[in-house]
Protein backbone atom coordinates (compact mmCIF):
# COMPACT_ATOMS: atom_id res chain seq x y z
CA UNK A 1 0.00 0.00 0.00
CA UNK A 2 1.80 3.18 -1.03
CA UNK A 3 -0.88 5.49 1.15
CA UNK A 4 -2.60 4.61 4.56
CA UNK A 5 -5.50 6.93 3.53
CA UNK A 6 -6.34 9.07 0.87
CA UNK A 7 -8.89 12.23 0.67
CA UNK A 8 -10.22 12.76 -3.02
CA UNK A 9 -11.17 15.74 -2.92
CA UNK A 10 -13.19 18.04 -5.62
CA UNK A 11 -12.86 22.17 -5.65
CA UNK A 12 -14.73 24.37 -8.41
CA UNK A 13 -12.59 25.16 -11.58
CA UNK A 14 -13.81 29.30 -12.35
CA UNK A 15 -12.27 28.03 -15.94
CA UNK A 16 -14.21 25.02 -16.49
CA UNK A 17 -18.27 24.67 -16.41
CA UNK A 18 -19.15 22.03 -14.50
CA UNK A 19 -21.81 18.99 -15.26
CA UNK A 20 -23.24 18.61 -11.70
CA UNK A 21 -23.05 21.06 -8.50
CA UNK A 22 -20.46 20.18 -5.84
CA UNK A 23 -22.89 18.08 -3.23
CA UNK A 24 -24.25 15.69 -6.56
CA UNK A 25 -20.36 15.73 -7.84
CA UNK A 26 -19.48 14.01 -3.94
CA UNK A 27 -22.79 11.46 -4.62
CA UNK A 28 -21.27 10.52 -7.53
CA UNK A 29 -18.05 10.01 -6.86
CA UNK A 30 -19.08 7.86 -3.84
CA UNK A 31 -21.68 6.13 -5.45
CA UNK A 32 -18.70 5.27 -8.57
CA UNK A 33 -16.14 4.30 -5.94
CA UNK A 34 -18.51 1.76 -4.39
CA UNK A 35 -19.94 0.78 -7.67
CA UNK A 36 -16.34 -0.35 -8.72
CA UNK A 37 -15.15 -1.62 -5.02
CA UNK A 38 -18.82 -2.91 -3.40
CA UNK A 39 -16.44 -3.40 -0.10
CA UNK A 40 -15.72 0.35 0.05
CA UNK A 41 -19.30 0.87 1.59
CA UNK A 42 -19.35 4.00 3.92
CA UNK A 43 -18.80 3.51 7.31
CA UNK A 44 -21.88 4.57 9.44
CA UNK A 45 -23.64 7.78 8.92
CA UNK A 46 -20.94 9.16 6.26
CA UNK A 47 -22.23 13.15 5.54
CA UNK A 48 -21.54 14.06 1.69
CA UNK A 49 -18.74 16.31 2.92
CA UNK A 50 -17.04 13.82 4.39
CA UNK A 51 -17.39 10.48 3.22
CA UNK A 52 -15.56 7.73 4.92
CA UNK A 53 -14.92 4.25 2.47
CA UNK A 54 -13.09 1.51 3.10
CA UNK A 55 -13.55 1.95 7.23
CA UNK A 56 -12.20 5.28 7.01
CA UNK A 57 -9.46 4.75 4.73
CA UNK A 58 -10.77 6.76 1.86
CA UNK A 59 -12.51 9.85 2.52
CA UNK A 60 -14.05 11.73 -0.05
CA UNK A 61 -14.82 15.61 0.26
CA UNK A 62 -14.70 19.14 -1.06
CA UNK A 63 -12.59 22.31 -0.32
CA UNK A 64 -13.86 26.16 -1.59
CA UNK A 65 -12.09 29.46 -0.33
CA UNK A 66 -8.38 28.25 -0.18
CA UNK A 67 -5.64 26.58 -2.20
CA UNK A 68 -4.57 23.09 -2.40
CA UNK A 69 -1.69 23.59 -0.12
CA UNK A 70 -4.68 24.77 1.96
CA UNK A 71 -6.80 22.02 2.28
CA UNK A 72 -3.58 19.52 2.86
CA UNK A 73 -2.75 21.25 5.26
CA UNK A 74 -6.05 21.40 6.95
CA UNK A 75 -6.63 17.49 6.77
CA UNK A 76 -2.51 16.95 7.57
CA UNK A 77 -1.87 15.46 4.65
CA UNK A 78 1.64 14.13 4.00
CA UNK A 79 1.58 14.63 0.24
CA UNK A 80 -1.13 15.71 -2.13
CA UNK A 81 -1.26 12.93 -5.45
CA UNK A 82 -2.16 14.06 -8.68
CA UNK A 83 -2.83 12.08 -12.15
CA UNK A 84 -1.32 12.70 -15.36
CA UNK A 85 -3.14 11.64 -18.50
CA UNK A 86 -1.62 13.04 -21.64
CA UNK A 87 1.37 15.24 -22.26
CA UNK A 88 -0.57 18.85 -22.12
CA UNK A 89 -1.31 17.86 -18.33
CA UNK A 90 2.16 17.40 -17.36
CA UNK A 91 2.66 21.32 -18.44
CA UNK A 92 -0.30 22.62 -15.94
CA UNK A 93 1.21 19.81 -13.38
CA UNK A 94 4.60 21.45 -13.62
CA UNK A 95 3.50 24.63 -13.17
CA UNK A 96 1.42 23.67 -9.91
CA UNK A 97 4.15 22.06 -8.94
CA UNK A 98 6.29 25.28 -8.61
CA UNK A 99 3.58 26.97 -7.14
CA UNK A 100 2.72 24.40 -4.28
CA UNK A 101 6.61 23.85 -3.61
CA UNK A 102 6.92 27.64 -3.18
CA UNK A 103 3.89 27.58 -1.02
CA UNK A 104 4.53 25.24 1.37
CA UNK A 105 7.88 22.50 0.59
CA UNK A 106 6.79 20.26 3.31
CA UNK A 107 3.92 18.71 0.94
CA UNK A 108 5.57 17.17 -1.98
CA UNK A 109 3.13 16.43 -5.19
CA UNK A 110 3.24 12.92 -6.92
CA UNK A 111 2.50 12.47 -10.17
CA UNK A 112 0.85 8.59 -11.25
CA UNK A 113 0.39 8.37 -15.00
CA UNK A 114 -2.43 6.57 -15.72
CA UNK A 115 -3.47 3.17 -17.40
CA UNK A 116 -3.30 3.83 -21.16
CA UNK A 117 -6.90 2.54 -21.24
CA UNK A 118 -8.15 5.75 -19.68
CA UNK A 119 -6.01 8.23 -21.45
CA UNK A 120 -8.53 9.38 -23.28
CA UNK A 121 -11.03 10.19 -19.98
CA UNK A 122 -11.97 13.32 -19.26
CA UNK A 123 -15.24 15.52 -17.79
CA UNK A 124 -14.83 16.88 -21.10
CA UNK A 125 -15.12 14.05 -23.26
CA UNK A 126 -17.88 13.09 -21.23
CA UNK A 127 -20.21 16.20 -21.02
CA UNK A 128 -19.56 16.94 -24.60
CA UNK A 129 -20.21 13.25 -25.83
CA UNK A 130 -23.71 13.39 -23.83
CA UNK A 131 -24.70 16.56 -25.38
CA UNK A 132 -24.34 14.88 -28.46
CA UNK A 133 -26.98 12.36 -27.78
CA UNK A 134 -23.52 9.44 -27.74
CA UNK A 135 -23.48 6.25 -25.39
CA UNK A 136 -21.07 7.56 -22.53
CA UNK A 137 -21.55 4.39 -20.77
CA UNK A 138 -18.11 3.02 -21.66
CA UNK A 139 -16.49 6.24 -20.25
CA UNK A 140 -18.04 6.59 -16.99
CA UNK A 141 -19.68 4.68 -13.75
CA UNK A 142 -23.33 3.18 -14.39
CA UNK A 143 -24.39 6.47 -11.83
CA UNK A 144 -22.86 8.70 -13.48
CA UNK A 145 -24.56 7.67 -17.01
CA UNK A 146 -27.73 7.90 -15.54
CA UNK A 147 -27.41 11.24 -13.71
CA UNK A 148 -26.28 12.64 -17.02
CA UNK A 149 -29.54 10.64 -18.65
CA UNK A 150 -31.51 12.61 -15.59
CA UNK A 151 -30.09 15.95 -16.35
CA UNK A 152 -31.45 15.80 -19.76
CA UNK A 153 -35.09 14.91 -18.60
Amino acid sequence: MTFDAVHVAIRTNVRKQRAFGEPESLRLIVRSIVEHWPEAIPTSDAVASGELLFDGALEVGEFTNQSLIGYARKINATHIVRGLREASDFNEEFNLHGVAERIDASIPLVHFICEAQFLHVSSSTAKELDALGEDIGWLVMPSVEAAFAARRR
